[in-house]
């Protein structure tokens, strides 16, 4: 007996883009969150900025992952955004540049170096 999973088609582009964003935005807060924590005491932080809001430390971890989060979110969408709206042809095959400009004898438009070699 074979099993279908109800959602059988791929993800778009748009879809793709935003697993990607998320994924690379959570990676980037949770090595942030480490670095963080392994630099400061966490105690002291939470005294010196939550003891007037009555908070708990589990809640001061998860505001500041959250924050951490949000602008690694921040950034990674970004990121996406200048990726996707970049140049339609894009310049890496050669549309919108300029072209090669030709290479003529320097005698030609130079009547003072006749006898030189040039080639």
């Amino acid at each position: 007996m074979t099993t279908h999973h109800p959602v059988n088609r791929r993800w778009n582009m748009r879809q793709r883009d935003w697993a990607v964003v998320l994924w690379i935005a959570f990676l980037s807060a949770s090595a942030g969150f480490f670095v963080l924590f392994g630099l400061i005491d966490p105690l002291d932080m939470v005294s010196a900025w939550a003891d007037r809001f009555d908070i708990g430390v589990r809640l001061a971890y998860g505001l500041a992952f959250a924050f951490l989060y949000l602008l690694c979110l921040l950034a990674s969408a970004l990121t996406m955004f200048m990726i996707r709206t970049g140049p339609a042809h894009g310049h890496a095959s050669g549309a919108g540049r300029r072209p090669i400009p030709e290479v003529h004898d320097p005698s030609q438009s130079n009547p003072d170096i006749d006898g030189e070699e040039w080639k």
